[in-house]
């Protein structure tokens, strides 16, 4: 394209101009002096820019239209970086660190440690604080956790001088209702050692053990509002019904349970109250019965929430609520059948041998049966469930302030006493794990595989994860189940008397297939089973010797149930939920039991066995916290390995393994030696380590078990 003369002088004019123009724009705000000049110059400049663009625009010069955008941005970042640097050198009157200075580095908190101090613990050393802590006449220091406690007289005084350090500490103090629950229990509770038992029926009196009239007193002296929570096996059932009897002019008695031992408690009332008529009992079995003038309604959870419009008409004024740890959801239909019949009774006891199968946050519902007025929900989860707010409301699941926790239980309406600290007649109860044959597990199919690399990353979400756990469990039930049916075909070659859990359905069938093969007498009880058919095979197992072994289902046979004739207990498969566990253990280790009760867990590697071990301790760690101890710990168990004939020469963990007979550790050592193996020494070593591999997982591999079904 062909320019003139004038057209080429006037593109350099233009160009001219804007390099002065973009030179200009820069000085400006880079110069602070000559503010006047330079705006005056600048308007100038772009008063003539836009006259000169209105001139090129027919041109249609694309070189010229970039120049002049580029330019024009540039101008533009400028602006905007300038303001910015000047609005952050401004002084700004709204922020909060203005009006009160930085923010506190110091937090604390106070929670009870006895009956009569609590303590105050903060999170690093302030040396006016400390000085301030020195005046408080009570106070003492504890080396061992470096913090300070008072007497609870002093709580008051503490927290007014504290106050005048506000701005550099933060301080959560005791509630409210922890203060005056502490204060005025001592003085309003009667003396336990004081309360006459001549009210109650002499045959129950007479049947009480010391430790059951304890809890008999401990529950009068809460006016029949209170949680017996003793280890499984201890007689929780007299004691209820030894409490029920002293207040038995408040009845009628609403007595609810699960359906396995509903019947176990009609017969309790007639062994152990044979002052009361037998037609007091009255037992509610269908939503087509009717409640009359009735003492004693006994009903199950399931058929109390079918019929509640017909419980609701009733006023009961006793109430006992057998494994109460059903309760443990507020939610639930349960909870919402049972609420308005306790609120409305003057005495509520509930029984739970584990009142918190898995986390702090299940005694809420519990205890606000017994004490509707304790806490709300919110702020117990917030103080010893370490609440934490989340996008979706409050999350509830860890725990905090145990020690406090414990006592404050204790001191208003739980009493728990542990088989160890009281019944020392009792034989003790010892655990086992049997490591399965590796060569008999079907461990290595693809879909295992796939299952076990997903839990190991980080990519699922919490119900992708549950999904997977599932799964997983189903398949092991099927690669275990030949190692599980050959270590009890020898089991039952002994002939002793045994108690075998397991979980699906299929395992079940293969170990009753087993018995049945060796001509092995035997009962099982699993969901398909009705009560009356569960009292008879339990029956049978007690008092024949003809019945070698107990099949159970570990949900359907974990209470409820008392099979002391046998002194053996295998799972043969685990379960996520470790309160199951140890009331399934103690079906055999209960009063009653007068031999040694062995538990032995059958395991495997590369199973999801992998995973339930550490979340059973972890949770079990929980719950030791807050006082409901379950004994359930695998520090000092015993690890053995399950082992076949074969002509193999070589002891390889990794892969096939020595094939004996199952024997005692001697015996393999003894049979090795005879083979000319040099790796003895690792046997025990080597077994022991596998164990523990599988104790070195971390809890958020699991995702949240306690709903699965």
């Amino acid at each position: 394209m062909n320019y003139s003369q004038e057209e080429i002088e006037k593109k350099r004019l233009l160009a001219l101009q804007r390099k002065q123009h973009a030179q200009t724009k820069s000085n400006f705000w880079d110069s602070t002096n000559n503010k006047n000049s330079i705006l005056s110059s600048n308007s100038n400049i772009v008063i003539n820019e836009n006259k000169s663009t209105n001139v090129i625009k027919p041109f249609g010069n694309d070189k010229t239209k970039y120049v002049d955008l580029k330019a024009k941005f540039r101008n533009k970042f400028n602006n905007c970086n300038t303001n910015f640097n000047k609005q952050k050198e401004r002084f700004n009157p709204i922020t909060t660190q203005n009006f009160f200075g930085k923010k506190s580095q110091i937090t604390g908190k106070c929670y009870m440690i006895s009956d009569e101090r609590f303590t105050l613990e903060t999170s690093s050393y302030f040396t006016p604080l400390i000085e301030t802590l020195k005046t408080i006449p009570s106070r003492s220091y504890d080396m061992k956790t470096k913090t300070w406690n008072f007497l609870l007289k002093d709580y008051e005084t503490l927290m007014e001088k504290i106050i005048n350090f506000k701005s550099d500490v933060q301080i959560v103090g005791l509630p409210r209702v922890i203060l005056q629950i502490f204060r005025n229990n001592s003085s309003s509770e009667k003396a336990i050692d004081n309360i006459d038992l001549s009210d109650i029926d002499p045959h129950l009196v007479e049947s009480l053990m010391p430790f059951q009239r304890e809890g008999v007193c401990y529950g009068i002296s809460k006016n029949g509002c209170c949680m017996i929570a003793d280890d499984m096996g201890l007689g929780k059932t007299i004691q209820a019904l030894g409490i029920a009897h002293y207040f038995r002019s408040n009845w009628p008695l609403l007595i609810v349970a699960p359906s396995s031992v509903r019947y176990q408690w009609a017969e309790a009332i007639y062994t152990f109250l044979p002052s009361v008529p037998a037609q007091y009992v009255h037992h509610y079995l269908s939503t087509k019965d009717f409640l009359d003038n009735d003492k004693i309604v006994i009903t199950t959870y399931d058929l109390l929430v079918r019929a509640v419009d017909v419980f609701k008409r009733q006023k009961f004024g006793f109430v006992i609520l057998d494994e109460s740890h059903a309760l443990k959801n507020v939610k639930t239909a349960r909870f919402q059948a049972i609420q308005p019949l306790a609120s409305r009774a003057r005495h509520v006891v509930l029984l739970s041998g584990t009142p918190a199968l898995s986390r702090p946050i299940e005694l809420f519902s519990q205890i606000n049966l017994i004490m509707p007025t304790f806490m709300g929900y919110q702020e117990y989860g917030i103080r010893y469930c370490a609440g934490e707010k989340i996008p979706f409301g409050w999350n509830f699941t860890g725990s905090s302030n145990m020690q406090e926790l414990q006592l404050l239980l204790k001191h208003t309406c739980v009493i728990r006493r542990l088989k160890n600290d009281i019944l020392n007649q009792l034989p003790k109860k010892k655990r086992e794990v049997v490591i399965l044959d590796a060569g008999l597990i079907k461990a290595g199919t693809k879909a295992m595989k796939e299952m076990s690399k997903k839990l190991k990353g980080t990519v699922l979400t919490g119900v992708e994860r549950h999904s997977t756990l599932l799964q997983y469990y189903n398949e092991s039930s099927i690669a275990k189940r030949e190692a599980i049916c050959d270590y009890i075909s020898k089991l039952l070659k002994t002939k002793q008397k045994c108690i075998i859990f397991a979980h699906h359905q299929n395992v079940l069938d293969a170990i009753c297939d087993v018995a049945e093969s060796m001509n092995t007498k035997y009962i099982r009880i699993d969901g398909r089973i009705n009560s009356e058919r569960k009292k008879d095979q339990v029956d049978k197992f007690q008092s024949s010797n003809d019945y070698v072994a107990a099949v159970l289902s570990i949900t359907t046979a974990n209470a409820g149930i008392t099979l002391t004739a046998a002194q053996l207990v295998i799972f043969a498969e685990l379960f996520w939920n470790p309160g199951i566990l140890c009331q399934a253990e103690d079906r055999a280790h209960r009063i009653g039991q007068d031999g040694n009760v062995v538990i032995r867990y059958l395991v495997a590697k590369r199973t999801v066995d992998d995973y339930l071990w550490p979340l059973i301790q972890k949770k079990m760690n929980v719950l030791n916290e807050v006082g409901l101890d379950q004994e359930f710990s695998f520090k000092d168990i015993d690890v053995t390995k399950q082992i076949l004939y074969t002509k193999q020469t070589t002891l390889d963990f990794s892969g096939d393994y020595q094939r004996y007979e199952h024997k005692t550790d001697e015996d393999i050592v003894r049979c090795k030696e005879n083979s000319g193996d040099t790796s003895l020494e690792s046997f025990s070593s080597a077994t022991a380590d596998e164990f523990q591999e599988l104790l070195e997982f971390n809890e958020e591999d699991f995702g949240d078990w306690d709903d699965m079904k």
